[in-house]
């Protein structure tokens, strides 16, 4: 089952650098969209996951797609299926 991570971050965010480096140290797949200069279509993102901060976390398997939230969200999730 392929994995990949996309994210939606504002650049100086701690919990998105956070959680960018989370992503890396586990040397998961992911994509990270700088949302500094689109806070419009971060509006967008934000209401359609209905989650209202950044860090957005999204993993994609094969064709779906699930929010995993924010930062924590994603730690707990590392931490449940015992990747961390």
């Amino acid at each position: 089952m392929d994995e990949h991570f996309i994210m939606w971050v504002k650049t100086h965010c701690p919990f998105c650098i956070k959680a960018k480096d989370k992503l890396f140290d586990q040397k998961a797949s992911y994509t990270v969209y700088a949302m500094d200069n689109r806070l419009e279509e971060l509006d967008d993102v934000k209401k359609k996951w209905a989650h209202p901060t950044v860090p957005v976390v999204v993993l994609q398997r094969d064709d779906k797609e699930e929010l995993i939230g924010g930062y924590s969200d994603l730690e707990e999730w590392f931490n449940e299926v015992g990747n961390d």
